[in-house]
Order: structure tokens, then sequence, then C-alpha cells
């Protein structure tokens, strides 16, 4: 029985603040998706935008990225970075202060939301590259997947006694549990929301379709990969915590991959490394004793000029 019915139709898409107008990124996306684009062209689109610019000097001046001198320039932060890194660096940290937020609905704390999202963005652009699919449009999906439920946490936050049973995001059994709850789930939530902010449907589809494949056309095979990106989340962030085993590779998935238990493994190496270099971008401080924070405190520790070196200001995710 649906006892919090959400409209799709009705969804206030404003009260998100994001720190980029979500209609540049689309615009960003597919101009560097396109090779025909002249470069020219993407860097005005990004001088336009003062958050964009700042994040490109910040980032190509930060300890990852400086060449060891100081960049001043857009033109030359974004030919330091390239075109691919700045699409990236741009969209995870435009999203990072939404992404950051607790979703009490769900019994997801603050930053670990964040954490699932950018491990997922990771990994989808690592397998979209092995089977040739677009690695922007892959980045940016597995980034967005469950914005629904920020979304949804929005619509009903203001109702008391609101909670779901189930604690993953991406089990299917919390999709079918919000369909009882809100008549829609947050992939169709998320993907109305994409779309409504301008992004293609190579992206918007494989959200919406990210429960079923089958139902994604001729986007079906980006929705395949997104399914098997949310199968490594809990490795790439390692969910087991400091002081124990990062968690074996899944049997299930290096077959479906078609690879070998090294090259999992390897694989989901390089891609904790990519994803605690993501955490450094945006300054993670890590608090409490919850298992993402666990896991931080062991990344901060070994890199301890992190926070302070890589720091964006006020823009820091504290991990409960």
């Amino acid at each position: 029985m649906i006892t919090h019915a959400i409209e799709l139709e009705n969804l206030d898409i404003d009260a998100v603040e994001l720190a980029v107008s979500p209609q540049v990124l689309p615009k960003l996306q597919q101009m560097i998706s396109d090779c025909n684009t002249n470069p020219d062209e993407i860097r005005d689109m990004i001088r336009l935008e003062p958050a964009l610019s700042a994040m490109v000097l910040k980032t190509a001046n930060s300890a990852y990225f400086n060449p060891g001198y100081h960049i001043d320039s857009i033109d030359d932060g974004i030919m330091h970075l390239g075109f691919s890194d700045v699409y990236q660096i741009c969209t995870m940290l435009a999203f990072t202060d939404v992404l950051a937020k607790s979703l009490p609905t769900y019994g997801i704390g603050a930053g670990e939301f964040w954490a699932r999202s950018v491990a997922c963005a990771l990994a989808m652009e690592r397998l979209a590259r092995k089977y040739g699919e677009d690695p922007a449009i892959a980045y940016t999906a597995g980034l967005l997947h469950g914005i629904g439920m920020i979304f949804i946490e929005n619509e009903i936050g203001s109702i008391p006694n609101v909670g779901l049973k189930n604690q993953l995001p991406e089990d299917i059994a919390i999709a079918k549990e919000e369909l009882q709850v809100f008549g829609v789930d947050h992939a169709k939530v998320g993907a109305s929301v994409m779309h409504r902010w301008g992004f293609s449907d190579d992206i918007v589809v494989p959200v919406r379709c990210q429960f079923d494949p089958s139902e994604a056309g001729k986007h079906e095979r980006m929705a395949c990969l997104m399914s098997f990106a949310k199968r490594m989340i809990g490795t790439v962030i390692n969910e087991n915590g400091e002081g124990t085993s990062v968690p074996g590779p899944d049997p299930l998935l290096i077959a479906l991959l078609h690879l070998s238990k090294e090259e999992y493994i390897r694989v989901a190496e390089k891609l904790r490394i990519n994803f605690n270099k993501a955490k450094g971008l945006v300054g993670v401080i890590p608090e409490g004793d919850g298992k993402s924070g666990q896991a931080t405190k062991e990344v901060v520790a070994k890199n301890p000029r992190l926070a302070k070196d890589l720091g964006y200001g006020s823009r820091q995710i504290r991990e409960n």
C-alpha cells in the first residue's frame, strides 16, 4: 500500500542547490564527448561559470596535479588537466555538497552517500573504457545513479517516522520497498530530475533502468555496466573498515565481466587509489566510528597533507 505518494511531475528540482548550474554540465559533457567539438568552445563554456573556473584552478594547483609551479590562468589549468579530467572533477565537485548530506530515510550518514556515488562513478568509467562505452557518460551516470534518493528525502523530509528497512541503495530490494511506500523508486525519480536538467538519454535511461537493464533499449549495455559497477562499490570504498581485509573479488561479477581473479584485483586496487584521490580533492575529514570514517582515517594517516593541501575551503565531507 502506497503511504506517501510522490508524483514525478510535481518534484521541486530547484529545492536542491548545486554549486554549478545543472544545465551547464550536460552541455559540457556533450561537448567533451563529441570529437568534433572545437576545444575553444569547451574553454569558453568553463570560463562562463565562475564556480567551474575556480574548481579547475584549485585542482590544477593541488598536490596531486600541480606540475611544480603555480597555475594562474584557466587556459593553463585546462590544458594541464585535460578536458576529460576537467569534466569529471567539475562534475564531482559540483555535486559534492548535495551528495555529502545524510539521508535519514535510508539510514545513510553524512559522507556515506557521496562515497558510494563516487565509487560507482569511478567503476563505471573503468568498465566503460574496457567495453567501448563513453567514459564521460558512464562516469556521470555512475555519480548520479542514486540522486533520486536526495529528492525523495527532500519530498518527505517533513513527514515523521518514514524510514526504509533496506540499507543498501544499490540493492533491488530497496527499489521494491520504495515502490510500496512512495509509488516510485529512486531510479525513476533521479532520471526524471536529470531529464529536466537537460541530460541526454545516454545518461538518463541507464539511471532509470538500473534495476532492470532489459528495459533500457539501445542503452542496455550501459545499464548493465551500472549494475556491475554498483556491485563493486563495497570493494572500492572498503566497507570492511580499518584494520580488516578488503572485501574479496565477487565471483559472479568476475564471470560476468570475463575477467580473471588477478585482473579483477588489479582493477579494484586502481579504483581504490582513484577513490582516495577523489576524497583528497574534496578535503575529507573523518569523524566518528562509522565504516567510511574508519577507512578514511587510514587514508589520511598515510597522507597527512590531504585535507590541508587538497581542501576546497568549506567544501569538505565529514564522514560519520
